[in-house]
């Protein structure tokens, strides 16, 4: 097996437990939480919270773990860490139990995110960058599918089984990245250290970009079922089956889009992907119909495939082996984007009582992103630079 493809499936194993389960499974769970009593509903925003809370501490930490560790070391015990949490959410032990081990979770993540992605942009062949990122970005959909289309079954017998399901399925996918991490190098032969990187302009542009690409997810990861019951009166059921479908998205669209990227550049990829996105999430408000519904759902399923081809980008204005400070950047924007755009357009929804204010809000945000990664240069005139 080429060294990258076994990079891709660790990076991929590690995307699975931490994101995909550990940060999506949450969500479905909320409301068999409140309904047991475990967790008061106000309690379970402050949990949700702090698991962004804490993504954003892992990213800050990243730089000074691989400073004091080797990042194979960082990445295997992270794993750990992430199983662990989801073994531990099994006890009904309340808010505090709960809300700790979300945190944890949130912060090894990031760490994960960032280390693993590194891994892979720097040990695949250049023709291979686009393909290797949405192999490993594909746990994350892996994770949401299983979210979407596992974890409802599993919580007919409680909130503990559910938990339990999710932490089998953590379980395999630990075994495969400890394989997966086992014997890996230092990420930089001669590591520079991350003050001494400069990041140029286009770089700064990906942070901006990744940023407003996650202000886009926010009205579909809030008010996407809510919109399709409460705001248009189909059925619950009707609402369940978009959701699969988002899962459905992620999974398919993960690789899908790391091929487009393959055949006409990362950077158009990221123009046409954020583009289509843009339409996905604003189109549902304008245009209602069943057709626009499925497009949204499997389109913004399918977002996990833009950060695959946005990391790959983010390996072509570093350079090899210098990657992962502008990395670590693009992955505190994402938490920023969430701490900070989550809050506003909620409130916006809650003072207009509509959700089209807050869909084409998102549809902008994911606009503008594409917008600005036209500005950048072609793939072939990017450069590295230390």
């Amino acid at each position: 097996m080429p060294i990258w493809l076994r990079y891709a499936i660790g990076a991929q194993a590690c995307l699975l437990v931490g994101m995909g389960i550990g940060r999506f499974g949450y969500a479905p769970m909320i409301p068999v939480l409140i309904e047991s009593g475990q967790l008061a509903e106000f309690e379970t925003g402050r949990v949700g919270a702090l698991n962004l809370a804490g993504y954003v501490l892992g990213a800050v930490a990243t730089a000074r773990l691989r400073h004091r560790w080797h990042e194979a070391a960082v990445l295997r015990t992270c794993l750990v860490l992430a199983l662990l949490s989801l073994v531990a959410s099994i006890l009904p032990f309340g808010y505090l139990w709960l809300a700790s081990w979300r945190l944890l979770v949130g912060i090894v993540v990031a760490v994960m995110m960032i280390l693993g992605i590194s891994y892979v942009t720097r040990f695949a062949p250049p023709d291979r960058v686009a393909r290797a990122t949405s192999i490993a970005f594909s746990g994350v959909g892996l994770g949401i599918f299983f979210s979407a289309v596992g974890l409802p079954f599993l919580l007919d017998a409680g909130v503990a089984a559910a938990w339990a399901g999710a932490a089998a399925v953590g379980a395999v996918a630990t075994g495969v990245g400890l394989w997966a991490w086992s014997g890996a190098p230092r990420l930089e032969a001669t590591h520079v250290p991350e003050h001494r990187v400069r990041i140029p302009v286009e770089g700064w542009k990906l942070v901006a970009a990744q940023f407003l690409f996650s202000v886009g997810l926010i009205p579909h990861s809030i008010y996407w079922v809510d919109y399709i019951v409460r705001g248009l009166g189909h059925p619950m059921s009707h609402g369940a089956l978009h959701w699969t479908l988002v899962g459905a998205g992620a999974v398919l669209g993960t690789l899908l889009w790391g091929r487009l990227a393959d055949r006409i550049g990362l950077t158009p990829g990221l123009v046409v992907i954020f583009a289509m996105l843009s339409a996905s999430i604003a189109l549902p408000v304008l245009a209602p119909g069943g057709l626009v519904l499925l497009f949204s759902s499997l389109v913004f399923g399918s977002q996990p495939g833009s950060s695959a081809v946005i990391a790959g980008r983010a390996q072509q204005v570093m350079g090899t082996g210098a990657m992962t400070p502008l990395w670590r950047w693009m992955t505190i924007s994402v938490g920023a984007a969430q701490l900070l755009g989550a809050p506003v357009l909620v409130e916006l929804f809650n003072r207009t009582g509509s959700h089209t204010p807050v869909f084409l809000a998102g549809g902008t945000a994911m606009a503008l992103a594409s917008v600005l990664c036209a500005t950048l240069p072609r793939d072939a005139d990017a450069t590295g630079r230390t």
